[in-house]
């Protein structure tokens, strides 16, 4: 059992991991190469893109795993298609409003840049890696989820230090995330599972999976959307040293990601019998890889965006250290809330966490992002991360005690079911 949970880490977080970080193969060389305001323009629709793609995912992150993980292999296919319809009626006005934002936020002389660079960002909400990753089939991440977009950067890195424009970066990322979902689309499902019954099911999946999408898109509007909010109140000069500090904990926020991803559907698998040791040891897993993530902030953070990026952005210790406590508790509530509370089907608990942490995030770092540059704002987002994280321990123990163990909900992610938590 230790080896196979270990090479469902190895596979399950791993993988995920290396496609999460493969923006990284190029943005030393934008850094370096075409300027604050490029460097600035990217970033900033990056985190408009990303956070439409939370829309566009309706929520299948957060609950498809699991999902997938308890179904009968005959029903597989038609579920993904049926997220795929779905989410491709959200994804187009997603888009646009993606677009919209990043072009309006992004240094003028950059907004087309940026306007690419968010529709790329939205694309990734129609992947499809929550599925292969339910069906436990790390090759299929790395085939359809990892290879091109590594291509693409790696085209892309090359034509700009060359000499070409920044714009050729979203372009490729646009074909490489297009050539990923349609291929493994095409390898899955058929013409007629995608069709079905026609466009009728949109509307039931949209509104089964409503309280996910409120979940991913709260969280995202404090987290997500972070540089946006930092490059709308901060000075040029404090936005840019923002960013590649946001660089850093979207490592750690990737690699937390990955390990949820591995772990997800694996505390669930085993029923209610396993659900308990299962979730604690999940728990020890995040608490230990936040810690290291607080002392790489704390320890390496300003030394280390100045090697990658450059001095003339680089972090301070100020900086660094809200960027690592936003780190531990973003380990914490991926373990307490997209694990635990998802698993026992106490989904409401978990969306009144991260509107609770919304609520106090978005001012958090709008207030003192303004008032004190990037420091405020990487504070800011610590702030959020932490109400979120003790709102949902909070929860978790009044649902323990509650029900006298920890109780799997059946089916867990499937809003159409009932649990037995009462939530």
């Amino acid at each position: 059992m230790q080896t196979g949970l270990a090479r469902r880490i190895i596979g399950f977080a791993g993988l995920p991991f290396l496609s999460l970080i493969t923006p990284f193969l190029f943005l030393p060389i934008l850094a370096r190469v075409a300027g604050a305001d490029a460097w600035l323009a990217i970033a900033v629709g990056q985190s408009s893109g990303g956070f439409f793609a939370l829309v566009v995912a309706l929520g299948y992150n957060t609950v498809g795993p699991p999902m997938i993980a308890v179904s009968a292999a005959a029903d597989r296919p038609r579920m993904l298609a049926r997220s795929l319809r779905a989410r491709l009626v959200v994804w187009l006005p997603a888009a646009a409003a993606a677009v919209t934002v990043a072009a309006l936020v992004a240094p003028g002389s950059h907004r087309l840049e940026a306007a690419l660079m968010a529709l790329a960002m939205t694309l990734t909400g129609l992947s499809s890696a929550w599925f292969m990753i339910g069906l436990g089939r790390a090759s299929a991440i790395a085939i359809y989820e990892i290879a091109p977009r590594i291509v693409g950067t790696i085209i892309a890195a090359i034509i700009v230090l060359a000499g070409g424009p920044v714009v050729w970066y979203p372009l490729l990322l646009i074909v490489a995330l297009v050539v990923g979902v349609a291929g493994y689309a095409a390898r899955t499902i058929t013409a007629s599972d995608l069709t079905g019954d026609g466009w009728r099911e949109v509307r039931s999946v949209l509104r089964a999976n409503r309280s996910a999408v409120a979940i991913e898109v709260t969280g995202g509007a404090y987290n997500s959307l972070a540089v946006t909010f930092v490059g709308a109140s901060a000075t040029a000069a404090q936005a840019a040293s923002y960013v590649s500090g946001d660089k850093l904990y979207r490592i750690g926020q990737y690699s937390v990601s990955a390990l949820g991803n591995a772990l997800q559907g694996w505390t669930v698998e085993a029923g209610s019998a396993e659900f308990g040791r299962r979730i604690r040891r999940s728990f020890l897993m995040h608490l230990t890889l936040g810690l290291l993530g607080f002392a790489a902030f704390a320890l390496l953070g300003p030394w280390l965006s100045g090697a990658l990026f450059g001095a003339h952005v680089a972090i301070d210790q100020t900086t660094a250290l809200g960027l690592g406590v936003a780190t531990l508790g973003i380990a914490l509530g991926t373990s307490l809330g997209r694990i635990t509370l998802v698993g026992m089907g106490a989904r409401r608990a978990f969306l009144a966490s991260v509107l609770l942490a919304a609520c106090v995030g978005i001012p958090a770092i709008l207030l003192l992002s303004s008032a004190f540059g990037a420091a405020g704002g990487a504070w800011g987002l610590a702030i959020g991360e932490l109400v979120s994280v003790t709102a949902q321990a909070s929860s978790v123990v009044w649902l323990r005690r509650r029900a006298g163990a920890f109780i799997v909900a059946p089916h867990a992610g499937a809003e159409s079911v009932a649990v037995p938590l009462g939530d």
